[in-house]
C-alpha cells in the first residue's frame, strides 16, 4: 500500500535508492580507476586517452538511439524495468572482463582487450542509466514526490561514490584488480536487485504517439533550456577532474596511496552533509541558484589550492576540503534539472519523450566522463607528466612532472565551471516554481490559460 499522501510505497523508494549503491559501485570503479588500471598495465597516457575516448564516439550514436527504443518499445513488465533487469546481468560481466586483463598479453592485445571491454561496458551501462533516472516519472505523477525520490537516490549515489573510491584506493595494491572487480560486482548486483521486483510503473502517458527520429531531434532543439543545460554540463564535466586524478596523483606524485585515501576521505563530510541538506534547501532556494553557488565555490577553491601547493599536507587537505564543498553541491544537484526541463519541453511541444531526455542525460554523463579522463591524460603529458618515467621502486615522477600534474589537478579543472557560470546566470531562466506550475498543466490539474496567468505572476 502507498504511504499517506504518496503514490509510491516505502519499499519502492528504498529499493530505488538501493539501486544507486550498485550502479555507482560499477560507475566509480570504471570512471575513477580505469585510467590508473591501464597505466599500471603499462599503457601510456596518449593511448589510454584514446581508449577512454573512442567508445564515446559510439555512445554518441548509441544513447539517443536507445532513448528512442525505450520510448517506442512495448515490453512486458513496463517501460523501464525490463531494461534494468537486462543491465543487471550485462554490467558485471564486462566490468570483470576489463579488470581481468592478463599480464601476459602483448601491448597491442592489451589495447584491444581494454577497448572491447570498455565499449561493451558503456553499452551495458546505457541500458540501465536512462531507465533508472526516468523510472520516477512512471512511479509517481507528483512532482515533489518525484524530486524527493531522485534527491534521495543522488544522496545514496554520492555516499556510495565516495565510499567505493576510498575502499578501492585503499585495497587495490594489496588484493589486485581482478579480485576488486569480482567482489565489487557481487555487492553491486545484490543492492541493485530489489527495485527489479518491488518497483511499479503506475503512471502511463495518455494519447502520446511515438515520434520519429526527426521529430525527436526537432523536439530537443525546440527546448532552449535543454540546450543551455547540456552546453553547461559539457563545459563543467569535461574539466572537473578532481575525482578522476586523485588516485593517479597519490601514486605517482605523492608516492603514497594512503595519502590518496585520506584525500578522498576528506571529501566525505562536505559531500554527505550537502547531500542531506540539498532537499531541504531546494524547498526554499531555487535549485539553479544552489547549483551556480556550488560552481563558484568549486572554481574559487580550485584556484586557491593551486597557490597553496601540495608540499604541505595540511594545506593540501584544506584545499581539497573546500573544493569538495562545491563538488558535492554540483554532484547532487546536477541530475535534478532534467525532470523540470522535460516538463517545459512537454508544455511547449505537447510531447513528453522521457526516454530521450534521460538518454541524453546518460549520454552527457558518459561523454563528459570520457572527455575529462582523456583530456586530463593529454594535458598531463603536455605539462610534462609521464607515468612510464616514474621511479620503478617508489613510482614517483620528477618534481617538475609533479608540478605539471598539479596544474591540471587544480586551476585547469576550474575552467569549465568558470565558463558555465555566466551561461547559466544569464540564459537559464526556468525556475522550480515555474516548472511546478507547468507540471500541473501537463498533468491536467490546471488549464493552459490558468498556467499562463500563474507564470505571469512569478
Amino acid at each position: 500500500m502507498a504511504d499517506s499522501n504518496k503514490q509510491t510505497r516505502r519499499i519502492e523508494r528504498v529499493s530505488y535508492s538501493s539501486y544507486f549503491i550498485g550502479q555507482n559501485i560499477f560507475y566509480m570503479l570504471i570512471t575513477s580507476f580505469i585510467a590508473l588500471f591501464l597505466l599500471n598495465k603499462g599503457i601510456d597516457e596518449a593511448t589510454t586517452a584514446i581508449i577512454l575516448l573512442v567508445p564515446r564516439i559510439w555512445d554518441a550514436i548509441n544513447d539517443p538511439i536507445f532513448g528512442i527504443i525505450v520510448d517506442k518499445a512495448k515490453l512486458k513488465g513496463g517501460k523501464f524495468l525490463p531494461w534494468l533487469k537486462l543491465s543487471w546481468i550485462l554490467i558485471p560481466i564486462f566490468t570483470i572482463f576489463i579488470f581481468c586483463m592478463p599480464d601476459s598479453l602483448s601491448y597491442g592485445w592489451k589495447i584491444a582487450w581494454a577497448t572491447i571491454g570498455y565499449v561493451m561496458w558503456s553499452m551495458s551501462y546505457t541500458v540501465c542509466d536512462a531507465p533508472i533516472f526516468a523510472l520516477p516519472t512512471a512511479m509517481t505523477s507528483d512532482v515533489e514526490e518525484r524530486t524527493v525520490i531522485l534527491s534521495t537516490g543522488r544522496l545514496v549515489a554520492t555516499i556510495t561514490s565516495v565510499v567505493v573510491t576510498l575502499v578501492v584506493e585503499a585495497i587495490y595494491i594489496d588484493i589486485g584488480w581482478p579480485l576488486v572487480a569480482i567482489v565489487s560486482s557481487i555487492i553491486a548486483m545484490i543492492t541493485m536487485l530489489p527495485i527489479l521486483f518491488k518497483g511499479k510503473e503506475r503512471v502511463v502517458p495518455v494519447n502520446e504517439k511515438p515520434a520519429t527520429i526527426g521529430q525527436m531531434v526537432k523536439l530537443i532543439f525546440k527546448n532552449k533550456y535543454l540546450l543551455i543545460f547540456l552546453i553547461a554540463y559539457l563545459l563543467i564535466g569535461s574539466t572537473m577532474s578532481v575525482e578522476t586524478l586523485i588516485p593517479i596523483f597519490a601514486e605517482y606524485v605523492l608516492g603514497d596511496t594512503d595519502a590518496g585515501t585520506i584525500l578522498l576521505g576528506i571529501c566525505i563530510i562536505p559531500m554527505i552533509v550537502i547531500a542531506v541538506i540539498v532537499p531541504m534547501l531546494s524547498k526554499k532556494i531555487d535549485k539553479m541558484k544552489l547549483f551556480i553557488a556550488s560552481l563558484i565555490i568549486y572554481a574559487s577553491a580550485s584556484i586557491l589550492q593551486f597557490f597553496l601547493g601540495y608540499s604541505n599536507p595540511v594545506l593540501l587537505y584544506i584545499g581539497t576540503f573546500l573544493r569538495a564543498i562545491g563538488y558535492g553541491g554540483y554532484s547532487i544537484l546536477l541530475f535534478l534539472f532534467i525532470p523540470n526541463i522535460m516538463e517545459y519541453g512537454h508544455y511547449k511541444t505537447g510531447e513528453r519523450q522521457e526516454g530521450v531526455y534521460f538518454a541524453l542525460q546518460t549520454f552527457m554523463t558518459k561523454l563528459t566522463g570520457a572527455i575529462v579522463s582523456s583530456l586530463s591524460l593529454v594535458l598531463l603529458a603536455w605539462f610534462g607528466f609521464k607515468s612510464q618515467e616514474a621511479d620503478p621502486v617508489t613510482h614517483l615522477v620528477s618534481s617538475a612532472a609533479g608540478q605539471g600534474f598539479f596544474n591540471v589537478f587544480t586551476w585547469v579543472s576550474a575552467i569549465g565551471s568558470i565558463l558555465a557560470i555566466p551561461l547559466l546566470i544569464f540564459l537559464y531562466k526556468l525556475s522550480d516554481k515555474q516548472a511546478d506550475i507547468i507540471a500541473q498543466c501537463n498533468s491536467g490539474k490546471i488549464s493552459k490559460d490558468e498556467c499562463e496567468e500563474k507564470l505571469k505572476l512569478l
